[in-house]
Parts: C-alpha cells; structure tokens; sequence
C-alpha cells in the first residue's frame, strides 16, 4: 500500500475523534458542483466518495452514511468507502453501525498505525461510547408456545386426548427489542445497562415481556478487557409475573488477532417463579464465541455455551450444551444474507412427574435473514427473516415443531 494511501486512511480515521476540517462555503459551494455532475454521471463512483466526504465536513453523517453505503452497494470489497462509512456512523452516534464496519476493515491488509487506530476506536465503542439498539418485527409464527402437536398423550397408561388450546396452532404478532449501554459522567468505564423485548400475539395468548436492567464495570487487562456487572431481570406472561431474579455476569474480551476475537462469559440468574414454586433456582451459563472477520464483505460468528438449572424440584433441572455457527455475507447490489444454524441437547435431572420418564431432548433450528442496504427507510433498511425449529425428545409429547417469519427494520449496515 503506497504511503499516500496510508496516510489518506489516517486522515480518515482522525476525523472519527473529532478532527475533520471545519465546514465552510467552499465545502457546501463543492458539494453543490458534484451533485450536479452525479446528476449527469451517477456511477461515477470518484464524486459520489467526494459527496460523502463534503457532506461529513458539513456535519451531516447520515447523508454522508448514504453516500458511503451506495459505495459498498455496487462493490462490497472496498476499504476506503467502509472506513469512512464506519466514521460517519460514530459522527452520528450511532455506535454499533460503526463497530460492524470497523470490524469488517480489519479483514483489509492495513498499515500498522491504521489498523492500531481501528482498534483503539473499537476498544473505546465496547468499553466508553454509549450505545442503543431498537428493532421491531411483524411475525407470523406456527408454534409460538412450542406445543406439542399430537392429539393424545398418554400418562400411566391412559390416554387422554387434548384440547385445541393444548396444541401447536399459528399466531401473528410483533416482536420489540430495546437495548442500551450508557457510561456513567466522567467514569466512562463504569455503565449501566439494560434490555427490554416484548412478543404481543394475537389473542394475548402468547405474549411475553422481558427486562433487564444492570450496572457494571471494565477492567483493563493489557490486551484485555474483563466486564463485571450485575443487576436484576423480570419476566412476564400472558400478562401476570413469570420470573424474577438477581443477574450477575462476568465477561472477558481479547483479540486474537486483529480479524479474530475471542469473548468468554460466565453468568448466573436466579427464577423465581411466583405461581411455581417447584421451578425456583438458579441457571448458570458458560459460553464462548468467536467473532471472524473472513473477508471484507464477510463474516463468521462461533459460539459455545453451556447452561445448568438447579431447580428446587430436580426433575425440572437440566443441563444443556449448545452449539451455534453464523456466516453473514455481502453482495454486489446492495444485498446482504445471514445465515444460521444452532444445535442444543437438553438432559433432565430426574424423571418428569407425569410420565415417569427422564426427558432427554435435541432443538435444532435453522435461520436465514435477506436484506438490501440500498433500500432505506427512516434511516433503516426492511430485514426479512426466515426461520425453523425441530425439537425432537424421547417422550413424544415433547416433541414439537416450529417454523416463523419475521419482517422487520435493521440499521446494522
């Protein structure tokens, strides 16, 4: 890489802390003239970088954002345009875009004082920059309670035969996730934290409400970063309380190398279920994932973990080990698919009180999501999302299957 390029790269990535040239007329009287010629040549892919990089100057990211985005539309593989998109998007605040796109440039062979620079900005997004996150979903699903779709059960050798409201039956909904890290006034490394989802169904008979709320703190460990944090969680269903519980967690980050991370978690929750009193305990869960950045335009995500559920009543206690893949890629057109796939086996430990059986169980679902970066809408592009679940378990009433559609709003790109 020629060190005019470098150094152009540089000058990028210092305008991501705030040292970009001032705005004025020759910018805004620049911008006018390219508009013009874009007009004339809209593939001239030269002026529409120059737009982007005038209306940055301006102090208007997000028109910038788009200018950057048309870019990596027509050929995702290129540096310039995401490293500036990655910029603009922490100019607006909006962190997490910014962590994506940075994260794909160190897929590029970059100098040194570049690629130390990216990770320098990607440490202050994970550990002092606050972030948010919202999405919203219309969802078709087949089986949202994950009921059984038999007819008759069997139980000491009765049968019994189960009414409609027992079995697996389509509903339709929507689905809000809100997400959001805030760091504390002059102690950046302090946060706190909190996540809320809720699922309304048609006929309420589904719904589910889910927040979290907790505070925490990063330690810096040379290359490292440990998270502590802990707080509380409240779930609800069908409109009465579910669960409540403390939540304590404890994560470590570390690059392995600088298209490679690796982050470990171990954390614990307590359930206490009001109405189900048997069910109280505390879950535990240790996990690890990978985050490979294989190529510009691509990506994998590797992720194990382990849960247990000491629960009062042992038959309502189980380990389960899981195993995920993700691959999301990008292509010319704008277009963007992910694609994945998740392995869980679920053992009991002691026999279900009904049917006398220790449950042994296998869940294996298969997603795969399609959107396109060129088509926005309030500054987010529409996300279909397909999705399948089979889980499969040595007592037939637990068996069940599941298949959804979701249609929703992402920024992420």
């Amino acid at each position: 890489m020629s060190g005019l390029r470098a150094a152009f790269l540089l000058l990028g990535l210092a305008a991501a802390i705030g040292c970009a040239a001032a705005p004025g007329p020759p910018a805004a009287e620049r911008l006018a003239r390219v508009e013009a010629e874009l007009r004339l040549d809209p593939a001239n892919m030269q002026l529409l970088f120059e737009k982007g990089m005038l209306l940055s100057v301006l102090g208007r990211p997000l028109q910038a954002a788009d200018a950057f985005r048309q870019m990596l539309s027509r050929d995702p593989t290129l540096l310039r345009p995401r490293l500036e998109l990655g910029r603009v998007l922490a100019q607006a605040g909006d962190n997490e875009g910014a962590r994506y796109h940075f994260e794909q440039v160190l897929a590029h062979p970059l100098p040194d004082a570049v690629r130390r620079n990216v990770l320098n900005f990607l440490a202050r997004i994970r550990e002092e920059l606050p972030s948010f996150s919202f999405s919203f979903d219309l969802v078709s699903d087949s089986n949202p309670n994950q009921a059984t779709s038999d007819e008759e059960v069997v139980i000491d050798g009765v049968s019994y035969r189960l009414n409609a409201d027992a079995r697996a039956k389509q509903s339709f909904g929507w689905r809000a996730l809100l997400g959001g890290r805030a760091p504390l006034p002059g102690a950046p490394l302090w946060f706190v934290r909190g996540h809320l989802q809720h699922d309304e169904h048609r006929g309420r008979e589904s719904d589910f409400s889910y927040l979290q709320a907790t505070a925490g703190r990063h330690l810096r460990l040379n290359d490292a970063t440990l998270t502590l944090e802990a707080g509380h969680h409240w779930a609800r269903y069908q409109q009465q309380a579910l669960y409540a519980g403390p939540v304590v967690s404890l994560t470590l980050f570390r690059p392995l190398r600088p298209d490679l991370s690796l982050q470990l978690g171990l954390g614990a929750l307590e359930l206490d279920y009001p109405d189900h009193p048997f069910r109280d305990g505390w879950q535990t869960t240790a996990s690890a994932r990978l985050l490979l950045a294989a190529a510009p335009d691509r990506r994998w995500e590797f992720a194990a973990h382990i849960t247990r559920m000491a629960a009062r009543e042992s038959a309502y206690g189980f380990d389960r080990p899981q195993l995920s893949a993700r691959y999301v890629r990008e292509w010319p057109g704008g277009w963007i698919t992910g694609t994945g796939a998740r392995s869980s086996w679920t053992h009991y430990a002691a026999a279900d009180p009904f049917f006398r059986r220790t449950r042994a169980e296998r869940s294996t679902e298969l997603d795969v999501d399609l959107i396109n970066r060129r088509l926005r809408v309030w500054r987010m592009s529409p996300r279909l999302q397909l999705g399948w679940v089979d889980n499969r378990s040595n007592i037939d009433f637990f068996d069940w299957r599941r298949a959804y559609v979701r249609l929703g709003m992402s920024g992420e790109f």
